[in-house]
C-alpha cells in the first residue's frame, strides 16, 4: 500500500497523544458509564476493557476487577455476567452465573443506557467549552448568502483541470439559475443556517427524478422575492481508490476579497494596490469571492480593468478608490506530454511530466530526467494500477526500443500518427511491467496561461460560537439522517463511505494543530457512539435493552441458547462489516496519499513560479 499516513502518525507525538486522549477517552467515558451504573446497582463486575481481544496490559484492582487495554481498538466493554451471556464479545465468564443474584429489569436498562448517557454528557460538556472559545470555520460559513456560482464543476478526484483536461459538468446551481447574492433559506424543505448546512443538506439528499438524476429543491430569497429552484446536483468523486462520491450543487459562500502584499513589479503593485485592500467590483460588477475574481480575470484575458477598492487609511477610516489594473498573461505550467490512446470507443489521455529522481526535491538545478505519469483523463479503470500517479515510463517500443529521459525522447521515439505503442514502466516500490496502447499518439500539452495581477489573497476564518444544545441537536439529526440514507436506494450515501478507526485516527492527526477542531470532532464522535450503541442490535447496548424488554414482556420465555446464537451471529456480522469498512478505509488512505503526491508534483514540477520582474 502506497501510504505515508501511518508513518507520519507514528512520528507525530502530538497526533498519537490526541488520538489516545480523545478517541480512547471517548471509549473510556462510554465504558465508565456502564461501570459506575453497575456499581450503583450492585452488579458483579469482572472486567473493564478498552478494546477487544487479547490483553496488552492491565492490572487487578482492590475491588477484584480486571482492568485492561486490549489489542483490537474497535470499542471496549465492561464484563457483567448478570447482564446475560457475554461470551460473544467478552469471552467466557469466570463467575458461576447461576449463583449470582438475579438483577431487575430496571437494573439492566439503567446499566445498558448509561454508556450512551455518559457520551452525551461528555459531548455536551465539550460543546459548552466550544461555545465560549469559539470554533474556526471557513470565511462566509456564518451566512447562507451565495458568493459565487461556477459555470463548471469538476467531478473526478483524479481530474487534470489544471492542464486543461479533466471530467467536468455544467455547474448544477448555475444551470438551475442560482446567482451571486441569493440567500438560501432551505434545502428540500429543511431550514439551513450556515453554508456548511447547505452542503450537508445536498450531500445527504435523496431526491431523484424520473431519469434517475439527483434532485434538490432550494428555497431562496432574491431581493424581496421568495423562490423555489430545482437543482440537479452533480455526483463528485472524492477518492479514486475508495470510489466515494457525494452530491454537490456547485456553490461558494460570499467572502471578502482581500489582497496580500503585491509581488514586485506586478500589475497590482504598478496600479497602486496594497496589502489589505478589499476588491469590491471589477468593471462595475460586484466581486463576492476570491475564486470569482480569478475566474473573471481568466475569462476576460488581457486588457485594462477597472477595480473598485475599499481601503482603510491610517486613521481607521474607509475610503473608496477606483484603480486601473492591466493583468499580465503568464504561462503557469512547464511542458507536459500527452499520450492519447483508444480503449473501446473511448479516447484517453495520459499526462506525463518530466521529474527529478527525488520527486520531492526542492533543488532548482536537479535534472528532470525521467517521465512520470500524472494522471489519465478520462480515467481508465482497466489500467488504474499501471497508470496511477508515481508510475515512471522507463522505455517505449515504438519505431525501436528507446529509453525515455525527456519529452523530446518520447516524441522522437514514437513519431507522428497513431500506432500501437508498448511502454515499460516501473515504480519506486520495485513493481514493474509493460502495457500496450492501441491507436496511441504522442503530443505536447498546451501550456496553461492565466491573466494575473500578482497579488495573493488573505483568508480570514470566522469564529463560530454555536449554542451547545443546537450543535448537539444538529449532529444527532445528521447522524440519524445518515443512517436512514444507508438504506435508501435513491441516496448516494453508501456503507463503504463509513469511517473506521483508521479515518478517525487520520482526522485527529490532520486537525491536531487546532485544539478547538479536536474538541468539535470529539463531540461528533461521542454523539455517534451514543446513537450507534443504542441501536436495537444484539451485542450492542440497544440490543441488551431489547432482549431485557422482550424477556420482561414474555416472563423470561426467551431461550438462553437461542439468545447466545443470535449474539454470536450479530457479532460475526458486525465484525464482517467493520472489516469491510476498514478495507475501504485503507483504499481511501491510499487514494488520499496519491492525491497529496499529485499536488506536490504539480507544485514542484508542473506549476511555474510567477515572476513579474523583467529580465534584461
Amino acid at each position: 500500500m502506497d501510504n505515508t499516513f501511518l508513518g507520519e502518525l507514528a512520528t507525530s507525538f502530538r497526533g498519537i497523544v490526541l488520538l489516545a486522549l480523545f478517541f480512547g477517552g471517548s471509549i473510556f467515558v462510554h465504558e465508565l458509564g456502564h461501570f459506575l451504573a453497575a456499581r450503583w446497582r450492585g452488579l458483579k463486575i469482572e472486567r473493564f476493557s478498552i478494546g477487544f481481544g487479547p490483553k496488552i496490559f492491565g492490572w487487578t484492582g482492590k475491588d477484584g476487577v480486571d482492568y485492561r487495554v486490549s489489542w483490537i481498538p474497535l470499542g471496549g466493554y465492561v464484563a457483567l455476567p448478570q447482564m446475560g451471556d457475554p461470551e460473544a464479545i467478552e469471552g467466557a465468564t469466570e463467575s458461576d452465573v447461576e449463583k449470582l443474584p438475579e438483577i431487575s429489569y430496571a437494573d439492566k436498562m439503567i446499566v445498558a443506557v448509561m454508556g450512551a448517557v455518559f457520551n452525551v454528557i461528555f459531548a455536551f460538556a465539550l460543546a459548552t467549552i466550544l461555545w465560549f472559545t469559539g470554533m474556526p470555520v471557513p470565511e462566509g460559513n456564518g451566512s447562507t448568502i451565495v458568493g459565487y456560482v461556477p459555470e463548471q464543476v469538476v467531478t473526478s478526484s483524479n481530474h487534470l483541470s489544471e492542464l486543461g483536461l479533466g471530467q467536468t459538468v455544467p455547474g448544477p446551481a448555475f444551470t438551475a439559475g442560482l446567482r451571486s447574492g441569493d440567500e438560501v433559506l432551505a434545502v428540500d424543505g429543511v431550514e439551513v443556517k450556515s453554508f456548511k448546512q447547505i452542503n450537508e443538506a445536498v450531500m445527504l439528499g435523496n431526491g431523484m427524478n424520473s431519469q434517475k438524476q439527483p434532485v434538490a429543491t432550494f428555497t431562496i430569497k432574491r431581493g424581496a422575492e421568495k423562490l423555489d429552484i430545482t437543482v440537479l446536483p452533480a455526483r463528485v468523486e472524492l477518492n479514486t481508490r475508495s470510489g466515494d462520491k457525494v452530491r454537490v450543487a456547485g456553490l461558494m459562500p460570499r467572502s471578502d476579497v482581500i489582497l496580500n502584499t503585491p509581488m514586485l513589479s506586478s500589475p497590482a503593485e504598478k496600479a497602486g494596490l496594497i496589502r489589505e485592500d478589499r476588491i469590491i467590483a471589477i468593471d462595475g460588477r460586484p466581486v463576492n469571492n476570491p475564486t470569482e475574481l480569478l475566474e473573471r480575470l481568466r475569462v476576460a484575458g488581457p486588457g485594462e480593468r477597472t477595480f473598485q477598492v475599499s481601503r482603510v487609511d491610517t486613521d481607521g477610516k474607509s475610503q473608496l478608490l477606483t484603480l486601473k489594473v492591466t493583468p499580465k498573461i503568464s504561462t503557469r505550467t512547464n511542458p507536459v506530454g500527452l499520450i492519447t490512446y483508444s480503449e473501446g470507443e473511448k479516447r484517453h489521455s495520459i499526462v506525463v511530466v518530466p521529474v527529478t529522481r527525488d520527486l520531492l526535491s526542492d533543488d532548482p538545478l536537479a535534472s528532470r530526467d525521467q517521465l512520470m505519469v500524472l494522471g489519465v483523463s478520462p480515467e481508465d479503470s482497466t489500467r488504474n494500477d499501471q497508470l496511477r500517479i508515481g508510475t515512471i515510463l522507463d522505455k517505449v517500443d515504438g519505431k525501436e526500443l528507446t529509453v525515455l529521459r525527456s519529452l523530446d525522447d518520447l516524441v522522437k521515439a514514437t513519431g507522428a500518427g497513431r500506432k500501437t505503442l508498448t511502454f515499460y514502466w516501473k515504480r519506486a516500490n520495485g513493481d514493474a511491467g509493460n502495457l500496450s496502447l492501441t491507436e496511441a499518439e504522442v503530443s505536447r500539452g498546451t501550456p496553461v496561461e492565466r491573466a494575473l495581477i500578482g497579488a495573493p489573497f488573505i483568508s480570514k476564518p470566522e469564529i463560530a460560537h454555536n449554542n451547545p444544545i443546537e450543535l448537539c441537536t444538529h449532529i444527532i439529526k445528521q447522524t440519524f439522517t445518515t443512517l436512514g440514507r444507508l438504506f435508501d436506494r435513491d441516496s448516494d450515501i453508501k456503507v463503504n463511505q463509513l469511517a473506521s478507526v483508521i479515518s478517525i485516527s487520520k482526522t485527529y492527526y490532520n486537525i491536531s494543530e487546532d485544539i478547538r477542531l479536536v474538541l468539535w470532532f470529539t463531540v461528533l464522535i461521542n454523539l455517534n457512539l451514543a446513537i450507534l450503541n443504542l441501536l436495537p442490535i444484539p451485542v450492542l447496548d440497544g440490543g441488551h435493552m431489547l432482549i431485557a424488554t422482550i424477556s420482561k414482556l414474555t416472563n423470561n420465555a426467551l431461550n438462553a441458547k437461542a439468545v447466545t446464537i443470535v449474539q454470536f451471529t450479530c457479532m460475526a456480522l458486525i465484525l464482517s462489516l467493520m472489516g469491510y469498512i476498514i478495507l475501504n478505509d485503507v483504499r481511501r488512505c491510499t487514494g488520499d496519499s496519491e492525491r497529496q503526491l499529485k499536488q506536490q508534483v504539480l507544485e514542484r514540477h508542473v506549476y511555474r513560479q510567477v515572476d513579474f520582474v523583467e529580465k534584461r
